[in-house]
């Protein structure tokens, strides 16, 4: 029952769309592929060792055998697995710069790919027999908001209680300036995040409605291209701007680089995924340690102008060349 009266709630009006208008929205990644997991029922994922511990843990979480596989030093599987039946392999659209690599195994593994999307906000499936997903916190001030897409022949149970367990404390304090005490309490915001199969909280939709997403996707191309032309010529990742989704730059360079003389500068470029280097197997997979050291992330988000961007491209090279 709908109360009447009372206090005013917060006051964010409901736009026109989420842009993943046709998708299922649920409340994170790893929620989305709860949800896969739950309709496929494989007996064995096969997912790559560059990632998050949240990628398996919906596997564990529905004590499903999982192997990793290593990654070659362009972000492509070095050794296609011969899938036995109800196995399956996630392969994720690394920064976003993999569409082109992302066609070619859609056609050698059909419906048994799944593809983390969560770097490619901007694509809206496949339109083929592959579940896909995609999240907004990575690239929006929102607290949840994730968005599955599902095979046209497979009918999912929608009754899902929309997600509560929410806060947006630390995007609040973020806004106001208090920019050390945002990042703990979104430390420990992202800690609490878990798997569980819930649809997107109502403040993330309405924030999401209201976004300009063609401009927002066409400033983080232009800043996409101009960290492209500043870097192209020394990044060790080969890149294709024609099939890019802009979720960040990744710089890989020839030399590491000490992350604290940027940071000095007010310039937080994260480490993804440093996880790596806590697992039991990360000897086996020297590639994906170095990358989760040494490729520096750029920001290309709509928060950004040229001359923020050119302060960064300015610190590095300074850093490169001293």
């Amino acid at each position: 029952m709908k109360r009447i009266g009372g206090f005013f709630e917060l006051e964010i009006i409901k736009g026109n769309s989420l842009y993943h208008d046709n998708a299922i929205k649920l409340s994170t990644g790893r929620a989305c592929l709860n949800y896969i997991l739950k309709v496929i029922q494989p007996t064995k994922v096969y997912l790559p060792f560059y990632c998050c511990d949240a990628l398996f843990d919906p596997m564990v979480l529905n004590n499903i055998d999982y192997e990793f596989y290593p990654i070659n030093n362009q972000l492509e599987i070095q050794k296609l697995p011969n899938l036995k039946s109800n196995e399956i392999i996630i392969y994720t659209n690394f920064f976003g710069i993999k569409k082109k690599y992302v066609k070619k195994l859609i056609k050698i593994f059909n419906d048994k790919l799944i593809l983390d999307d969560t770097h490619s906000f901007f694509t809206k499936g496949y339109k083929t027999n592959n579940f896909s997903f995609t999240s907004a916190r990575k690239y929006f001030g929102v607290p949840d908001g994730a968005f599955l897409y599902t095979p046209k022949h497979i009918k999912l149970d929608l009754n899902i209680e929309k997600n509560c367990s929410i806060s947006v404390q630390h995007n609040v304090h973020r806004l106001i300036g208090l920019n050390d005490k945002a990042y703990m309490e979104f430390a420990e915001y992202e800690k609490m995040l878990g798997s569980d199969i819930d649809s997107i909280s109502l403040l993330s939709e309405k924030i999401l409605s209201t976004i300009d997403y063609d401009s927002i996707r066409k400033r983080r191309d232009e800043n996409f291209n101009y960290f492209h032309k500043e870097f192209g010529g020394i990044n060790k990742l080969k890149i294709n701007k024609n099939e890019i989704d802009s979720f960040c730059y990744p710089l890989l360079l020839n030399k590491s680089i000490d992350k604290k003389k940027l940071y000095h500068e007010e310039i937080f470029i994260p480490n993804l995924w440093l996880d790596t280097h806590y697992r039991e197997q990360k000897d086996n997979f020297p590639l994906e340690c170095m990358f989760s050291q040494d490729i520096l992330p750029l920001p290309i988000d709509h928060r950004y102008l040229v001359k923020d961007l050119r302060r960064v491209s300015d610190t590095i090279k300074k850093i490169i060349y001293e």
